[in-house]
């Protein structure tokens, strides 16, 4: 069947991630709350315990029995302010999620979106699929003028990837069967797990070389950049997705 559309991610696959982002979030936060203590311990604890609710979030064997949806902010105000007292200080759970919220909203393109992005919109649809609030994404794609035909956060969908439901949402959204549309994203449990519950073909866009988890549905294939996803379409202009 012919390819129709590309779904991508948009947290480390088109937009930069990496945790040196995140310090620089922390290190804000410790300024302006004036937190006595350095912004590198700040994280570690914090992430240690945010996790916890990325964890739980989505049951993987039901999908439809899941927690009760909770957004990013909500989730993280009660990650702050659990860390604080986890710290023995005194700081602003509210303002530090709405600055990490924020700080999500700004963040910088590899240098493959754009001419990647240029050549899938001149051939397929093009959508976006991503856990996270309105807020961060929104912002980031208005900053960047970048359009695509549909855009699902999991905020709008209230519910989190890998849960199958989302990603036959944003397909209905385009008009296009799973097996008409390829998934493009970083994470092995969350985007490709997910896209292959819904019958998608994925990609694995390994830009860091991580391992493969065998406990996970594998990839349909793997590449290190867009530019490398680029010349494997272009085969496919003869051969067809497999």
């Amino acid at each position: 069947m012919p390819l129709k559309a590309i779904v991508f991610d948009i947290y480390s696959t088109l937009f930069h991630n990496e945790t040196s982002y995140w310090m620089d979030t922390f290190r804000d936060i410790c300024r302006i709350q004036g937190l006595p203590i350095p912004p590198e311990e700040f994280w570690g604890s914090w992430r240690s315990i945010e996790v916890r609710f990325r964890q739980a979030r989505t049951s993987l064997e039901h999908p439809d029995k899941s927690p009760p949806f909770r957004t990013y902010q909500s989730a993280w105000i009660e990650a702050f302010a659990t860390t604080f007292d986890t710290l023995g200080i005194r700081g602003d759970p509210d303002q530090a999620a709405q600055m990490s919220v924020e700080a999500l909203a700004s963040r910088e393109p590899y240098e493959d979106t754009f001419p990647f992005l240029e050549y899938v919109g001149l051939r397929w649809k093009k959508a976006v699929l991503s856990n996270a609030d309105n807020a961060s994404i929104v912002p980031l794609l208005l900053r960047h003028r970048l359009p695509f035909d549909a855009v699902l956060t999991s905020e709008m969908a209230r519910a989190y990837k890998p849960d199958p439901r989302v990603f036959h949402s944003v397909l209905g959204e385009m008009g296009v069967l799973p097996e008409e549309a390829l998934y493009v994203g970083d994470t092995l449990l969350d985007d490709i797990h997910g896209a292959k519950l819904a019958g998608m073909v994925a990609v694995w866009l390994n830009r860091n070389g991580g391992d493969r988890d065998p406990w996970l549905l594998p990839p349909d294939y793997e590449v290190r950049g867009l530019n490398e996803l680029m010349n494997l379409l272009e085969s496919w202009k003869e051969v067809g997705p497999r």
